[in-house]
């Protein structure tokens, strides 16, 4: 008895596998999808969001018969639908809170200045796969597709194995940069390969950081786009749609549509470079507009990249790598995922030694027992020192008056002068010039005046009797040729009776 009754069940088995195997794999031809807003009405601000869960025949029928601008053209499925609000408690009377979901009942529709992106991954270009007993293919199977790009989750059933066995896949998506996101859509296109169950057991959802994910949304059996507007779920910053299924499920593509905002970075405020501050570096200071929504700063010299960090508390740089003697151009520009900014630059350059003094002129023999000497300044000076026959003999300040009295010029010598500029970088070459006090030429004694005794001690320096002394020398050749003769007679004479 038992024996037959085995033998009966074995048969019932096997009869049923059989009928399972001989069902024909349907060709699906694409239907496109309903509208997203069918009922929201034009120029209505007060929009809801809502999904409607329709998981049977019966669900569907009632909502399709009572809406149907809600245009549910694919049976049943869930629906992502933008209404009118004052469409909503007509919905609610009909179907309960797991049927019908309020997403968002203050719902806006992306502005026409938020910034677009859209990716679309085919079916077999999965990011990642899940399988019992090997139950995916890369096919398009059923459906009108002219490429073998597709996915097929879930097993064939055959004579031998009757049971449905479970794939999952999913794709990764990685958005541009923004600041905020306004939307999100996911469209999967893709359609059930037999007829068996009715409605649809393929769900998609998106892989949090955890790596789960929920069965958000029911796909339809049909070859059709099944979009959704979902919430703003990453796994470690990438978009993961997983979609699940045991039925045979072929996707063909799986599209995002990602609407943000993306604020473009502001220049920085200022920027500051030192000129001539150091002797062995160049400090650069910056601003920043507070909230300039900067990510990264950069700084160039000469427009070459010298500096860059994303830490936006820093606001100086030290270069120690200035070239002596040159101006260089420091500009800041300041980077996000959006944009780069306009530089904004300064010139700095290092503090050299000063360049030497012009226009030294020391007196010759204007002023009696003094020397004036007075030249023109150069720049970054911190004070010149004065020589007198290369012996340091005073200092003087760039905020006194450039100038120096030699009041112990013994009269009738002649001085080198000579100034040197200096700062803490270091000390100029000297620019120099002679003079001499108390003395005119032909006053051959230094006493100030010149008379017969002066005429007399040149005819004797002519005549041999006495010889000149160096200073003599100079002062009574009045024709400064370097011979003392008749001719400075003359000229001596004429002086004396003028």
């Amino acid at each position: 008895m038992n024996r037959i009754k085995n033998n009966i069940i074995y048969f019932s088995f096997l009869t049923i596998s059989i009928l399972t195997a001989q069902q024909d794999m349907i060709e699906r031809n694409f239907i496109p999808s309903g509208r997203l807003d069918g009922m929201a009405e034009n120029g209505d601000q007060d929009l809801s969001l809502i999904q409607l869960n329709l998981k049977n025949d019966s669900l569907y029928q009632i909502i399709d018969e009572n809406f149907p601008n809600l245009e549910l053209i694919n049976g049943p499925a869930s629906y992502h639908r933008i209404i009118s609000s004052s469409y909503l408690n007509q919905i609610q009377e009909l179907l309960d809170f797991q049927h019908l979901i309020v997403l968002n009942d203050e719902y806006s529709p992306p502005d026409d200045n938020r910034l677009y992106w859209t990716e679309t991954k085919q079916g077999n270009n999965t990011y990642g796969t899940y399988s019992s007993d090997e139950a995916i293919e890369y096919t398009c199977a059923c459906i009108d597709n002219q490429s073998d790009d597709c996915v097929k989750l879930g097993y064939d059933e055959s004579w031998y194995n009757p049971f449905d066995y479970y794939g999952e896949a999913w794709w990764a998506f990685t958005p541009p940069y923004y600041d905020y996101i306004q939307e999100i859509r996911v469209t999967v296109r893709g359609a059930q390969c037999d007829d068996l169950p009715l409605w649809s057991e393929t769900y998609m959802g998106l892989k949090d950081d955890n790596d789960s994910w929920s069965n958000d949304y029911e796909l339809s059996i049909n070859y059709t786009d099944n979009t959704f507007i979902v919430p703003y779920i990453f796994n470690q910053g990438i978009l993961m749609p997983t979609i699940g299924s045991e039925d045979n499920y072929v996707i063909d593509f799986v599209r995002f549509d990602f609407f943000y905002s993306c604020i473009e970075t502001q220049s920085a405020l200022s920027l500051i470079a030192e000129d001539q501050q150091d002797c062995s570096n160049i400090e650069i200071n910056w601003e920043l507009e507070p909230n300039s929504q900067t990510d990264l700063i950069r700084v160039y010299r000469d427009s070459d990249l010298i500096f860059e960090t994303d830490n936006l508390e820093e606001t100086s740089l030290i270069d120690y790598s200035a070239d002596d003697s040159v101006q260089h151009e420091y500009c800041i520009e300041t980077l996000n995922g959006c944009s780069n900014s306009d530089w904004v630059c300064d010139l700095g350059s290092l503090k050299n030694a000063p360049n030497s003094v012009s226009n030294v002129y020391a007196e010759n023999g204007e002023q009696l027992n003094q020397v004036q000497v007075t030249w023109s300044g150069s720049d970054y000076v911190d004070g010149y020192r004065i020589y007198r026959d290369d012996a340091w003999i005073s200092l003087v300040y760039p905020h006194q008056d450039l100038e120096y009295i030699d009041t112990y010029a013994e009269a009738g010598i002649i001085y080198n002068y000579c100034i040197e500029s200096y700062n803490d970088c270091g000390n100029s070459q000297w620019a120099c010039d002679t003079g001499f006090s108390g003395s005119y030429l032909g006053d051959s004694n230094f006493d100030g005046s010149i008379d017969v005794l002066d005429v007399v001690t040149l005819v004797n320096f002519i005549l041999s009797i006495d010889t000149p002394t160096e200073n003599q020398l100079f002062w009574l050749d009045m024709n400064q040729d370097s011979f003392l003769n008749v001719q400075d007679v003359v000229l001596i004479v004429n002086l004396i009776l003028d």
